[in-house]
């Protein structure tokens, strides 16, 4: 299963700049190289030659960006420097690492004081329930 779906132009092996003439003399060399099948290669070639379809992929897909000449001396100066640089201090002696670990374990399981009970603050009256905020019912006889 190839990791993805090849573009019309890759089938065909032509350039985004072909037109289509250059699309009718593609399709016999694409069947004959016989790296796809030959559906997709009139599928790929029937969309190319529509020009409101071709519109529409164009405009789906990104061009590919553009070759860069002299890429190694833009980035020579970054890669000269190391890209990251990291200064840690040593590392403490196990028995300090040790001490450390037993002091964090004791704070894990201490016993914690219970808060002192606040009785929870009381109602104002106004706000009290009482018979008035039921609905009325009428009680049969």
């Amino acid at each position: 299963m190839p990791l993805h779906e090849p573009s019309p132009y890759e089938i065909l092996g032509i350039p985004l700049t072909a037109g289509v003439r250059e699309i009718n003399l593609a399709v016999g060399p694409a069947i004959k190289a016989a790296r796809h099948t030959r559906q997709q290669i009139q599928e790929a070639a029937a969309l190319l030659r529509n020009p409101d379809r071709r519109l529409e992929l164009d405009l789906q897909q990104p061009l590919p960006p553009e070759p860069v000449d002299r890429a190694a001396e833009l980035l020579a100066p970054a890669l000269a420097e190391p890209l990251l640089t990291i200064d840690r201090p040593p590392l403490p002696p196990a028995s300090a690492l040790l001490a450390l670990h037993r002091g964090e374990l004791a704070a894990d399981f201490v016993e914690l004081t219970p808060p002192a009970a606040d009785p929870e603050p009381p109602v104002p009256a106004r706000y009290a329930a009482d018979l008035s905020v039921l609905p009325q019912i009428e009680v049969p006889d």
